[in-house]
Parts: C-alpha cells; structure tokens; sequence
C-alpha cells in the first residue's frame, strides 16, 4: 500500500532523475534530522530561565503568568530537559507533551499580536508545536533512542 503522506512514489517522474539516488540515500534521515533540530532549538531558550529563574519570572509576571518564578522554571525545565529528550529521541511521546502544552501556550499568548513572528505573532509557535505533535503521534523514528531500547510510551 502506498503511502499517501509521502510526496513521492517510486512510480514519480522527477524533474532531475540524476538526483533520485541522493533523495533516497537522504531521505531516511530527514525525520531524524528535524527532531534533533526541533529538540535542541528549545534548549537555548529555556537555559536563560533556569540560570535566571528570579529574572525570568519577574518577566512572566508582567505578562501575567502568576507566580512567574514556578512559571520559569517549569519553563526553563520543560525547554532543556525536554528539548534534550526530544533531541535524543528518548521518551519521545512523553516529551512532547509538556513541550506541546508550552507551544499551545505561546501560540495563544502571541495570538493578539497576528500571524507573523516577526510582529511577535504566533508563526513561530504554531510551526513548532506542528512539529511536535508529528513526534507525539508518530514517537521518535527509526533512529532515536526509543527505537534502541525497543520501547515507546
């Protein structure tokens, strides 16, 4: 049975056969490729608020999210340690979740300002909390630390 999420069949004519060897030596590693880059993306963003948990907070609170230190650092943890998870593709599912919540959040919370990131929108959320509801759904693939330990949550 094909797939029907997948852009290409083998039955496809492509514009530049020459290329057809490169797309299949590459394409089993673009899943992976995207979760290491999904997951390590968060860990910046997260590491200021658990080095700075006072400072971060003081910064929610003004924003409304009450007590803005508990909110740092639920932040600053979910952001590292699940980002790593998420990296490593090591209790995929269970990483998103928390990771997926934060990104509802924020989608919600930039909502108000449009679409675009660049006017502080909610592009950049929405685009990354589709990125990890794909993990959520489908686990961590083929090369993930999930699929080393034979298991998934």
């Amino acid at each position: 049975m094909a797939n029907i999420f997948s852009s290409r069949t083998s039955s496809s004519r492509l514009y530049i056969p020459a290329f057809r060897g490169l797309y299949d030596a590459i394409a089993p590693y673009t899943e992976t490729l995207i979760r290491i880059v999904a997951g390590l993306s968060l860990v910046p963003h997260g590491w200021p608020k658990l080095m700075n948990p006072a400072g971060a907070g003081a910064s929610l609170a003004k924003s409304g999210f009450e007590p803005g230190i508990v909110w740092a650092i639920s932040l600053g943890t979910t952001e590292v340690f699940g980002g790593l998870l998420l990296a490593l593709g090591l209790f995929t599912r269970v990483a998103c979740v928390p990771i997926l919540i934060f990104l509802v959040t924020a989608i919600f919370f930039h909502s108000h300002f449009g679409f675009l990131w660049n006017n502080r929108g909610f592009e950049y959320p929405l685009f990354w909390a589709i990125v990890v509801f794909h993990f959520l759904m489908n686990g961590g693939g083929r090369y993930s630390g999930d699929a080393k330990m034979r298991r998934e949550f």
